[in-house]
């Protein structure tokens, strides 16, 4: 607190300022650094508690909004997702590249998947519009390091319960898959398997964040999901309810092979086309909820 040290008058008692050697009231001497100091304070300066609410309640209202923009910002970014797929879809040379993405993850999906299996495959996209996965036969020592690897994988990665269940899950599924007739309807499945799950992956980025927090990432996650789920959904809604849809789809194959889902209806499981097309119409609409999943178990996760 600043004070001022005065000087009193010894026959008045008028305060002078210090060093002052005549009262200015009376005109006596003042007997300087002989007569006792004393503090004048200056007055104290009171706060306005009303000030200190109106800035709390500023507070509040500020962390408010901010956690209502974080509670409907991965909505807002779905959402765009939603509006600028058709774009990217129908403008052509997005659509060209539309198309190139979804041809690598397909291919990316089947060459994956084979590899898992034990058969050696490489991914092959021409630029004139065609793309197929290329593999070799089966080998069974792959196969087996390939398990081995998973299995390691799953022992480092994961620990406590999480890691027994892994370990199990994948000492069952990859065998199962590997070395029985199922790696056939699998491979077929599986390029339109990558695309859904390459999807439901952009999906989940696009609600969670990213892998940068940047608002660009999030929109085109955004649009890239949208634009494969609705791609796929626009197959299987073709080819269940249009005969000219499956003409086409019959006559399109790339590099002159049969595409997937004939091959699969035709020479693996014995049904019709549109029988495949309705299961892989509700595996195309599963990537919505999977990816809202996905995000919801990472909130809680991260508390």
């Amino acid at each position: 607190m600043e004070s001022v040290l005065a000087v009193e008058c010894p026959k008045c008692g008028r305060p002078a300022r210090d060093g002052t050697r005549v009262c200015g009231l009376c005109g006596s001497l003042l007997r300087t650094g002989t007569a006792p100091a004393r503090a004048v304070a200056a007055a104290p300066v009171v706060a306005d508690p009303t000030n200190f609410d109106r800035v709390e309640a500023a507070l509040i209202e500020r962390q408010r909004l901010e956690r209502d923009a974080s509670r409907h910002a991965p909505w807002k970014y779905f959402a765009i997702g939603l509006a600028t797929a058709p774009i990217f879809a129908w403008t052509p040379f997005l659509q060209y590249m539309g198309w190139f993405l979804a041809s690598l993850v397909h291919e990316m999906g089947h060459a994956g998947f084979a590899w898992l299996c034990g058969m050696p495959a490489i991914p092959a996209i021409s630029p004139a519009g065609h793309a197929a996965a290329v593999h070799g036969e089966q080998s069974i020592g792959l196969a087996i390091l390939v398990l081995c690897a998973l299995l390691y994988g799953a022992w480092r990665l994961l620990e406590g319960p999480a890691r027994i269940v892994a370990m199990i899950v994948v000492a069952i599924a990859q065998p199962a898959l590997a070395f029985t007739g199922a790696k056939e309807i699998a491979f077929l499945l599986c390029g339109h398997g990558g695309e859904l799950a390459f999807a439901t992956l952009a999906l989940w980025k696009a609600l969670d964040g990213g892998f940068t927090s940047s608002k660009l990432e999030r929109g085109l996650y955004g649009t890239v999901g949208w634009y494969l789920v609705g791609k796929n959904v626009f197959l299987c809604v073709g080819l269940i309810t249009s005969s000219s849809a499956r003409a086409h789809y019959a006559a399109n194959g790339s590099f002159g092979l049969t595409n997937d889902y004939i091959r699969a209806a035709e020479d693996v499981l014995g049904w019709r086309l549109e029988s495949v097309a309705m299961l892989m119409l509700v595996a195309s609409l599963a990537t919505i909820p999977a990816a809202i999943l996905l995000w919801r178990a990472r909130l809680r996760a991260a508390g």
